[in-house]
């Protein structure tokens, strides 16, 4: 076993400044576990989700920070702090050793759109090593909720994933589900530390690279404090699961590439027809998305992914352009596609025109029922 002494702090928070409140907390944490190596906060613990504290960095928060992890020999991820930088405000968490130096900093990559107004987001992934422990991945919050954000610490070699979040919100149930999720996902410890009041609901938890809850918090002030076992995620990652599954070798053995990541390449198709990202309001209470069906049928996918028409662009009058769908999957049935379920049209004795004239009737029908959904 290669212990580590980890402690989440759980506590009350507010508006303004919560630095001496935290440091109160750090004092009697480390008297009670001298042993701890690593001390772990919530997201924006330091003054509450004001942009009006929002500063550079390196600036006199992240200062006391350091301090703070110099004096008692430390590391310290102190949540995170709105960073000012270049005319942004960005939601930053540094990562600090026990010498007192800033190694790292995570900006938030998904800011909780369309809540969390004014932030923006991050574009790099973070980890970083404690020599002769492990490797430690971090993100925030919402950051979760994207599992490639964790497949990407995990394929860089995390074994626990940092996680301070700021949840007051009736969805904190989820949360558990995801961290807990996650955990066996990527076969790694789980962080997840929220604050009060201000700073969220609580129920902070620690679960283990098997998907089992360390410690689950209630909705008080409260230390999680534990040691990581290194070993055990090592072990888990060689012969699977509790000795079954071995997700992460599944993940790199895959003969599946997933195309639905290479923006690039690939439009966005029926996300598009989404609409923008805004807050609803009590005026759009019959909206809802698109049908996926109207657009394309599923079996074309198969082939090619069209560029689709995005509905808000047409009005009641118009209709919809057949050419907006493309037919090179129509025009193109005798190319070398690897599917032995796909026939093409000399295979079947079928003259390509009469294929072609079916597929757009097909097209026109398709049409008529878009701009009929868009009158409706």
């Amino acid at each position: 076993m290669t212990p580590f002494g980890i402690a989440g702090i759980q506590i009350e928070l507010q508006h303004g400044n919560n630095l001496d409140a935290i440091e109160e907390r750090i004092d009697v944490l480390m008297t009670l576990y001298p042993w701890v190596e690593m001390v772990v906060l919530s997201e924006l613990a330091a003054h509450g989700p004001l942009h009006s504290y929002a500063q550079p960095m390196p600036g006199s928060t992240e200062a006391r920070f350091c301090t703070i992890a110099k004096k008692y020999n430390i590391w310290l991820i102190p949540g995170s702090i709105f960073e000012l930088k270049d005319n942004k405000v960005f939601n930053t968490s540094p990562v600090i050793n026990p010498q007192g130096e800033v190694i790292a900093r995570h900006r938030k990559l998904f800011p909780f759109c369309p809540f969390e107004e004014g932030v923006e987001a991050g574009d790099e992934f973070i980890v970083f090593d404690v020599p002769g422990t492990g490797r430690f991945g971090l993100c925030i919050c919402y950051d979760m909720w994207f599992p490639e954000v964790l497949r990407t610490l995990t394929s860089m070699g995390a074994e626990v994933i940092i996680h301070p979040v700021l949840t007051g919100t009736n969805d904190r149930n989820i949360e558990l589900n995801l961290a807990r999720s996650s955990g066996a996902l990527f076969q790694s410890y789980i962080i997840d530390i929220n604050g009060l009041g201000v700073g969220g609901v609580g129920q902070s938890c620690i679960v283990d690279p098997s998907g089992r809850v360390v410690h689950q918090a209630g909705e008080t002030n409260e230390y999680l404090v534990t040691e990581l076992d290194f070993d055990l995620v090592r072990r888990q990652r060689e012969v699977g699961l509790r000795n079954l599954g071995q997700p992460l070798k599944s993940f790199r053995d895959s003969k599946v590439n997933f195309t639905v990541y290479n923006k690039s390449d690939l439009g966005m198709g029926y996300l598009d027809t989404l609409g923008p990202m805004q807050k609803a309001t009590r005026f759009d209470k019959t909206k809802k998305a698109f049908e996926p069906s109207l657009m394309m049928p599923a079996q074309e996918l198969r082939y090619n992914i069209p560029t689709f028409v995005n509905p808000e662009t047409l009005n009641s009058t118009q209709e919809m352009p057949i050419e907006a769908i493309p037919l090179e999957v129509n025009d193109n049935l005798n190319t070398n596609v690897e599917c032995e379920s796909v026939m093409t049209a000399d295979e079947n004795n079928i003259p390509s025109e009469s294929i072609k004239k079916s597929k757009s009737n097909w097209l026109k029908e398709t049409s008529a029922h878009f701009k009929q959904y868009i009158q409706s």
